[in-house]
């Protein structure tokens, strides 16, 4: 009977225990909840970034060589008439690799005994021909026959050409003497020197310029390209040197390279450089951000927290209570992590970025997935990154 009795009692114990735990009589961490991970609403910036990665190069370069104008580095120097055949021996030679040069500063000399020679000689040829004109003209005034007055003007024609052959020659002499000084075309670092002073000059730039100002070119996917646009500010990263530079997207190339990376197709952007630090130099790799899209001083939340679609976003607040209460709100730029909100929060509130089940520690946040699927965050500004400060007040 005691036993049947003890049994029981036994019985009812544990009937009371699971209605007592049905009811919440257990302390919170033996109960099934749900804890809300929540986001301050705050002042700061949103910033939507296209990032990209390119070299260092000088702005400019430029060849120089004897007996040519400057011209861009590389290319087929426009030479003088007769300069072809001319043979430059270099009388001096001023500058190095690594030297600093100011626009029009003397580089480089060569001998022009030779074309001097051919200068007088010239000068002789122009002096005959005008005699030779002279003459013929001459001859037409004197002329009294039709057959006389024909050959007289042929000789003036013959005469005329002639004295023009031999200005040209003149003139080209004196300015290949002239471009026997290989001066610098612009300010800068010479990066090239293949000359040697007391031997011949070969072909090709007799040295190369390059200018103390530098760009960037990177390679920006095509689902990018659309959000850019020239003026925009960006902030190229010189890994090298640890530095972080100022600049401008100065180009964006019409058509790709045909650079992918796997299936992405690629366009050259340009970006020029400000406040260059001295240790730059042209092949660095570079890390460039360029800003799409911006808001400063405007309220922000994580962009975790929004839910539902354009036009139409709501966010969680937390009520007194623990209860999550939906709140309707505006929104300006949103970028993967920060959201500007216009209007329907105040700054110092807590939002719901997303929620954690103790029993498993499982955590899920609004990243794009929503609370339990289905809330979707569309990025604005076609960038790659989002960046966005703030500060609760």
């Amino acid at each position: 009977m005691r036993v049947k009795i003890l049994a029981i009692v036994v019985m009812g114990v544990v009937g009371v225990g699971a209605a007592f735990v049905a009811v919440g009589g257990l302390p919170a961490s033996a109960a099934s909840t749900t804890r809300y991970l929540t986001g301050a609403v705050a002042t700061g910036d949103v910033t939507n970034d296209v990032a990209a990665t390119g070299s260092v190069a000088s702005s400019a370069s430029y060849g120089v060589s004897f007996g040519a104008p400057a011209h861009l580095a590389g290319a087929t120097a426009a030479t003088g008439s007769g300069s072809g055949s001319t043979t430059w021996r270099v009388s001096t030679l001023k500058v190095k690799v690594g030297d600093t040069v100011k626009k029009a500063a003397v580089l480089a000399t060569a001998d022009t005994t030779d074309l001097k020679r051919q200068l007088t000689d010239a000068a002789a040829s122009v002096n005959s021909s005008k005699i030779q004109l002279a003459n013929a003209n001459d001859a037409l005034t004197a002329a009294t026959t039709t057959a006389a007055t024909r050959q007289a003007r042929l000789s003036v024609y013959s005469a005329t050409t002639q004295l023009s052959d031999a200005r040209k020659t003149y003139n080209d002499l004196a300015t290949q003497i002239k471009l026997a000084i290989v001066t610098a075309p612009i300010d800068g670092v010479v990066t090239a020197v293949n000359v040697v002073a007391g031997l011949d000059a070969p072909s090709g730039d007799a040295m190369v310029i390059d200018a103390t100002t530098y760009q960037v070119t990177a390679d920006v996917v095509e689902s990018d390209l659309a959000s850019l646009a020239v003026g925009q500010a960006a902030t190229v990263s010189i890994i090298a040197i640890g530095a972080s530079v100022d600049g401008k997207v100065n180009a964006i190339a019409p058509t790709t390279t045909g650079s992918t990376t796997g299936t992405v197709v690629s366009y050259p952007v340009t970006v020029t450089l400000t406040n260059v630090p001295p240790t730059v130099r042209a092949g660095m790799t570079a890390n460039v951000t360029i800003t799409v899209a911006s808001a400063t001083n405007v309220t922000t939340i994580p962009a975790a927290a929004l839910r539902g679609t354009t036009g139409n976003y709501t966010v969680l607040i937390l009520a007194a209570d623990g209860t999550p209460t939906a709140q309707p709100v505006q929104v300006g730029l949103v970028t993967n992590t920060t959201a500007e909100i216009k209007s329907g929060l105040a700054v110092g509130q807590q939002v719901v970025t997303g929620v954690n089940t103790p029993q498993t520690g499982a955590t899920t946040t609004n990243g794009g997935g929503g609370f339990g699927g289905g809330l979707g965050v569309p990025i604005t500004g076609g960038g790659r990154r989002g960046t966005g400060t703030g500060n609760g007040n």
